[in-house]
C-alpha cells in the first residue's frame, strides 16, 4: 500500500506556530501625549537609548508577552484595530507584524533564548557597516568638525548638587531673574556710548584669545545648567564629556533622559536652561560692567556680556539650528522630531513629483506624521536647508581673508572645497541613491522615464534662467570726505574777541569768519601811530630851520616809523580771521572758543566748499571686477534716510592702503571691512580691499564730512548663470574667473 509523502510546512504554517519571546522586563515605559494623540517613549535602561512609539505599536508590542505565535500576535492586533483590514491586505498585514517583531529583536527590546534573531541582527550590522564605509568621507569631515568624546556618568554628583539649589527653579527666583535680565538691558542702554566704544573692539586680534576662552566657559556653565535642572525635575543624567565643535572644545551634558517626562513644560525648561543661566549670567556681569574702571578687566566683562546674551540668543535659542530653540520649539507645538519628519516629507513630495502619486515611502508609511501642519512642515523644511547652507556659504566666504594675514589661505581654500562636497554633493548623491532605481526603471516605460521628463524639465528651466539678463547691484557702506578743506589759523596770538559766524554758514572768498584782540599789538600800533607824528614833526622843524644834514636824518627816522606803522597794521588785520577761498563752514560749537587764546597756526575752523565734496566706497576683491568708470551710482546717507543722491563712479578702483582706509569703513564701526586693530591703534584691513571715488551733485549742501551712509551701484547686466557661477568659484579660489 502506497504512502503518501508528507510535504513539510509553508513559511506561511510555520510562522502560525513560531511563540515570539516577550519584551524585557526592564523597559522602563512613559505614556505621553502629543496634538491629542498617545504615545509612549521606551527607555531602555542599559543602553540609554529612547524611542518613542504610537499607541498602535505599543499595543503591538504588548502582545509580545512570549505566550502567543506570531499568528495570535496578528489576530488580536487586527481585532484591536480592524481599520487595518481596509488599509492593507492580508500579506501586508502579515509582513508588517514580522518587519515589527524583527526590528523589536534589532533594538534588543526582547528576550531572546537562543540564536533565532542574530543572524538578522548581525546582517543589520554588517550593513551598516558597510554604509559607513561608503561614507567614509563625509564621516571623516564630521569628526573633523564635530566630534564626541564621554568622560563619565555623573548622575549621582549631580543629584548632590541640585538639593542644595532648589531654590533656583522657584517661580520667585524666574521673577527675579527677569528683573535682571530687564534692568541689565536698561543699563546698557544707558551707556550706550560706552558700548559702542567697547564693541567696536570686540574682534580685534588682541581680544579674540580672550572670546575663545571666554566661550568655552560660559558654554560649559551652559551644559552645567541643563543637566542639573534634568536632575531636578526628576530625570537622570549619565554621560558627561567634551565636545569639538570647529576645533573648539565645549563640555557637554546627555539630557535624553528629558524625553521619558511626561510634563511638557518641564521638558521646555531643560532645553531653555543653558539660555537662562547665560542670560543671568550676562545680567550679572553687566551690573559690574557698568561700575568698572575702563580697562582690560572691563573688555573681559564685556565679552562675557556679549557671548552670554547675543550670541546665545542668535545660535542656542534659533530654532532652525538643532540647539536648545529647536527643542523648546518642537516641545511647545508637540512635534517631535521636527526636522527629521519635515526633511523627509519634503523629501517624499520630490520623489512623488518623479515617479507619479502612486509612489509609496515604505519609512513614511512607518513614520508618525501629525495629521495636520504639513505647512508647517514645508516652511520648516525650506527654511533649515536655506539657512543651513546660507550659514556653510558665508562661513566658507569668512574665512579667507580673515586666515589670509596668517598665511592660512590654503586652509580656507580646502574648507570650501570639502564643504561644498560634503553638503551639496553627498546629500544630492544619496538622494539619488535613496530614488532605489533597478534595472526596470531602466527599460522602456519604466520609471526613469518620468525622472527624464521632470529632471529635463528642471534641467531646461534653469538653463533658461541662466541666460537671463540679471542686473547686479552692489551695495556698501560709504565716507563722505573733504575734497579740499581749508584751515583757518591765526597768524599770531590772540584772544577771540567776537565770532561772525556759526556751523553751516557761507563764507565768500576774503570773508571775515572772527576778531582776535591782542594788547601788545594795539599798544604797538598806538606808538608806531605816535612815533610817526613825532618823526614827521621833525621833518617839519627841519625844513623850516633850512638844515640839510637835520633834514636827512629827520626823514630817515620819519621812513623807519611809517615802515613800523605798516607792520603794526599787518598785525591789526591779522587779528580779523578770513577765509581765503570761501565756502561753508564745518566745525561744530565755534562759540565755545569766545575769550579763548589762540596760539600761532592753532585751527580756529575748517571751511570747504560743499559740492567738491569727496565720497568713497570700499570694494573686495569679489566686487571690484564689476565695477567700471561712469557706473550710476545712489546713495543714501544715514542723516537723511529719506533723500537719494544720484552720482557715478569717478575713475577705477585702486588698491586700498591699510592706513589709510576711513575708518568708516570697518565692521567695527558698521562698516563692511573686515578689521583689525594694528599695533598703532589703527584699522587694518584683513581682506585685499580696493577704493572707488563717487562724483555726487552735492549743491544742496546736505553732504558733510564724516557723514556714512549706503551706497547702491549699478554695476551692469549679465546672464544670470554667470553669475551664480562665479559666486561658487569664489568659495574655492578667487583666483578663478568666469
Amino acid at each position: 500500500m502506497a504512502t503518501a509523502a508528507v510535504s513539510p510546512p509553508t513559511p506561511q504554517a510555520l510562522d502560525e506556530t513560531v511563540v515570539v519571546p516577550p519584551l524585557r522586563v526592564d523597559l522602563i515605559i512613559i505614556k505621553q501625549f502629543y496634538e491629542g494623540r498617545t504615545f509612549y517613549v521606551v527607555k531602555d535602561p542599559i543602553s540609554l537609548q529612547y524611542f518613542r512609539l504610537t499607541a498602535e505599536d505599543y499595543f503591538l508590542a504588548t502582545l509580545f508577552d512570549g505566550s502567543r505565535t506570531l499568528g495570535s500576535v496578528r489576530s488580536t492586533y487586527v481585532e484591536r484595530f480592524p481599520h487595518l483590514r481596509l488599509d492593507f491586505s492580508e500579506e501586508e498585514i502579515k509582513e508588517r507584524v514580522m518587519r515589527f517583531a524583527n526590528d523589536l529583536g534589532l533594538l534588543q527590546f526582547l528576550t531572546v533564548q537562543g540564536s533565532r534573531l542574530k543572524p538578522r541582527y548581525d546582517a543589520f550590522r554588517k550593513a551598516k557597516k558597510n554604509a559607513g564605509a561608503h561614507g567614509a568621507f563625509y564621516k571623516l569631515v564630521n569628526n573633523i568638525f564635530f566630534a564626541r568624546f564621554s568622560v563619565f556618568d555623573p548622575d549621582r554628583l549631580f543629584a548632590r548638587m541640585a538639593k542644595p539649589i532648589w531654590w533656583i527653579w522657584t517661580k520667585q527666583s524666574l521673577w527675579i531673574s527677569i528683573a535682571m535680565v530687564v534692568a541689565a538691558v536698561f543699563v546698557v542702554f544707558q551707556k550706550y556710548d560706552a558700548s559702542s566704544a567697547l564693541m567696536s573692539r570686540f574682534f580685534s586680534l588682541n581680544n579674540l584669545a580672550l572670546i575663545w576662552v571666554t566661550t568655552i566657559i560660559i558654554k560649559s556653565i551652559h551644559e552645567l545648567g541643563h543637566g542639573l535642572t534634568c536632575k531636578h525635575f526628576g530625570g537622570e543624567v549619565h554621560e558627561v564629556g567634551v565636545m569639538l565643535l570647529v576645533f573648539t572644545p565645549y563640555f557637554f551634558v546627555n539630557v535624553s533622559d528629558s524625553w521619558v517626562l511626561p510634563d511638557r513644560n518641564k521638558r521646555i525648561l531643560i532645553s531653555a536652561a543653558g539660555i537662562y543661566v547665560e542670560l543671568v549670567i550676562a545680567s550679572l556681569a553687566t551690573f559690574l560692567w557698568a561700575v568698572v574702571q575702563p580697562g582690560p578687566f572691563q573688555q573681559i566683562l564685556w565679552n562675557i556680556m556679549v557671548i552670554s546674551s547675543i550670541s546665545t540668543l542668535i545660535f542656542n535659542a534659533n530654532p532652525l539650528m538643532r540647539f536648545d530653540g529647536y527643542y523648546i520649539m518642537t516641545d511647545w507645538i508637540e512635534v517631535p522630531n521636527l526636522s527629521t519628519k519635515s526633511r523627509s516629507f519634503i523629501g517624499y513630495q520630490v520623489k512623488r513629483l518623479i515617479f507619479g502619486r502612486d509612489y509609496e515611502d515604505a519609512s513614511m508609511a512607518r513614520l508618525p506624521l501629525p495629521r495636520r501642519r504639513f505647512a508647517l512642515f514645508y516652511f520648516y523644511a525650506v527654511a533649515s536647508y536655506l539657512y543651513g547652507y546660507f550659514v556653510i556659504y558665508k562661513l566658507a566666504r569668512y574665512m579667507g581673508p580673515h586666515l589670509a594675514p596668517f598665511g592660512l589661505q590654503k586652509f580656507a581654500t580646502w574648507f570650501s572645497a570639502v564643504a561644498l562636497t560634503s553638503w551639496v554633493v553627498l546629500p544630492l548623491w544619496n538622494f539619488m541613491k535613496s530614488l532605489q532605481l533597478n534595472r526596470d526603471d531602466w527599460a522602456p516605460g519604466g520609471r526613469l522615464r518620468r525622472l527624464a521628463i521632470v529632471g529635463g524639465g528642471g534641467l531646461a528651466l534653469f538653463v533658461i534662467a541662466c541666460f537671463l539678463p540679471h542686473k547686479l547691484i552692489i551695495k556698501r557702506n560709504v565716507a563722505v570726505e573733504l575734497a579740499s578743506p581749508e584751515a583757518i589759523r591765526p597768524d599770531i596770538d590772540g584772544f577771540v574777541e567776537q565770532i561772525y559766524v556759526r556751523e553751516g554758514d557761507k563764507v565768500a572768498p576774503g570773508g571775515a569768519v572772527a576778531q582776535l584782540s591782542n594788547r601788545e599789538i594795539a599798544q604797538d600800533y598806538v606808538q608806531a601811530k605816535s612815533q610817526l607824528a613825532v618823526a614827521q614833526a621833525g621833518v617839519q622843524r627841519a625844513l623850516a630851520a633850512d638844515n640839510p644834514g637835520e633834514m636827512r636824518e629827520a626823514q630817515v627816522i620819519a621812513a623807519q616809523m611809517e615802515q613800523r606803522l605798516d607792520d603794526a597794521k599787518q598785525n591789526i588785520d591779522h587779528l580779523t580771521l578770513r577765509s581765503t577761498d570761501g565756502g561753508t563752514i564745518l566745525t561744530h560749537d565755534l562759540q565755545l572758543l569766545l575769550h579763548k587764546r589762540l596760539h600761532l597756526n592753532d585751527i580756529f575752523c575748517e571751511v570747504a566748499p560743499l559740492d567738491s565734496m569727496r565720497i568713497v566706497i570700499p570694494l573686495n576683491e569679489t566686487q571690484v571686477r564689476w565695477v567700471r568708470k561712469g557706473q550710476s551710482v545712489q546713495i543714501k546717507s544715514y542723516a537723511y534716510p529719506g533723500t537719494t543722491l544720484h552720482g557715478s563712479i569717478l575713475g577705477d578702483p585702486i588698491l586700498l592702503v591699510g592706513e589709510d582706509m576711513p575708518a568708516a569703513f570697518s565692521v567695527r564701526r558698521h562698516g563692511d571691512v573686515p578689521t583689525a586693530l594694528g599695533r598703532d591703534g589703527k584699522d587694518i584691513p584683513l581682506e585685499r580691499t580696493f577704493e572707488a571715488e563717487i562724483q555726487v551733485d552735492n549743491r544742496a549742501g546736505l553732504l558733510r564730512e564724516g557723514m556714512t551712509g549706503r551706497a547702491k551701484i549699478e554695476a551692469g547686466t549679465y546672464p544670470w548663470g554667470r553669475l551664480v557661477l562665479q559666486s561658487f568659484l569664489d568659495l574655492v579660489s578667487l583666483d578663478y574667473r568666469f
